[in-house]
Order: C-alpha cells, then structure tokens, then sequence
C-alpha cells in the first residue's frame, strides 16, 4: 500500500496569526501533558478556539507537530546564528558549540522531552514516520551549518564536517537521554567535556581539520 504523506494546509490569507496561536498552545501542552495525550480538542481549548477552527487551518495532530517541529528548529537555527556570528578557528567552535547546546537544552528539559517525544509518536504512524528523519537531519544540519562556518573550515570539508557532526550529535543524543531519565546535570556536564576532548581529536586526529 502507498503509504500516504503529511497534508499541509494551505495558509489561510485571513489567518491573522491562528496557525501560530495554534501551534504555540499545542507545544504548551505537548510540554504539560506529553505529546500523546495532546489531543486536537486539548490543543483547541489552550489555543482558544473551536476544534472546528483548529481543522480549518491543520489536517490532523500529525500535521500540528510537522509545524511544532519547524517551529522549534527556527527558533534554534536563529540562536545559534546570533551566538556564532564572531570567527573562530574550529577547535574553538567545537567547545563553544557544545557547551552552549548543553546549556540550552538544561534550560528547557520540557521542551527536550517533547521533542524526544514527537519522535517516538510520529514513528507509530505509518504515513508521519518520516517526520522522525526530518527531525534528525534538520537539528544535525544545525550543528553542520555552524561547524562549516569555523574559521579554517572550507567547502572542501563539508563531507569531513558532515562525519564529525553526525559523531557529536549521535553522543549528544545520549547524553540527552540519560539527562532526562536520571536528571544528573553534572554527570550530563562531565559527558559533554569527554565528548568535546572526543570530537577535537576526532577532528584533528581522524579528519585532518581544526588541529588548534
């Protein structure tokens, strides 16, 4: 059977902000109550509108959290866009990048769980599982985007850079999930160290890039 694919509405020209009403109540109560038991009537009501409403600008809950994802990843491509914008070589940018990610993410532990949420619950429906590689590629496209950006990284390195982003954001992903489950920071920082000292060697050792 072909497998069917998230139907994005059509942004409605008299919306006046309901689609991002919508989506931000839906991440408040993704965040209070998980993204399973946020229902399209729970969304509604904390969005303050009719479920009738909520269709008329969104298909299904699975296209709400397609929007709840681009959301989230807009929001990080421009924090990091503003924390990076000074040069640096990129054994500097390793270290910044990955305790400011870390630093982030202790700040907005319900928000991280949503996230690791959406994953999981996108997975269960056949025709949103793609969501879950989209998440994926989009959040390490981040990483990449700021690595490439160091100040002795060319276009040559992409494919090099490519590999060294996939390696951190497989082990931040852990880290993250042992944070969630045991809810110890300092173990979560001391990962973080050993995975920096990882990834510079990594880089220098392995990859030929950013040796200092």
């Amino acid at each position: 059977m072909k497998q069917q694919s998230i139907r994005k509405s059509r942004v409605r020209p008299n919306s006046d902000g309901r689609r991002e009403q919508i989506v931000d109540a839906a991440l408040k109560v993704m965040i209070s109550d998980g993204v399973y038991h946020a229902t399209t009537r729970k969304i509604a009501e904390a969005a303050g509108v009719n479920v009738a409403t909520l269709h008329y600008h969104f298909h299904d809950k699975e296209e709400i959290i397609f929007s709840a994802m681009e959301v989230l990843a807009s929001g990080y491509r421009r924090v990091l866009k503003e924390r990076f914008s000074q040069p640096q070589s990129l054994h500097e940018r390793i270290g910044d990048l990955l305790r400011f990610i870390w630093s982030e993410i202790e700040k907005a532990r319900g928000e991280q769980l949503v996230l690791q949420e959406m994953t999981l619950y996108v997975l269960r429906v056949p025709y949103a599982e793609h969501l879950a590689a989209n998440k994926e590629s989009e959040i390490k496209s981040l990483y990449s985007e700021c690595l490439m950006a160091a100040s002795d990284v060319g276009e040559g390195d992409e494919a090099r850079i490519g590999e060294l982003t996939n390696f951190i954001y497989a082990c931040f992903v852990g880290i993250l999930n042992q944070w969630l489950a045991t809810h110890d920071a300092p173990l979560a920082e001391k990962a973080t160290a050993d995975l920096i000292e990882a990834a510079r060697a990594m880089a220098a050792n392995r990859l030929g890039l950013g040796a200092r």
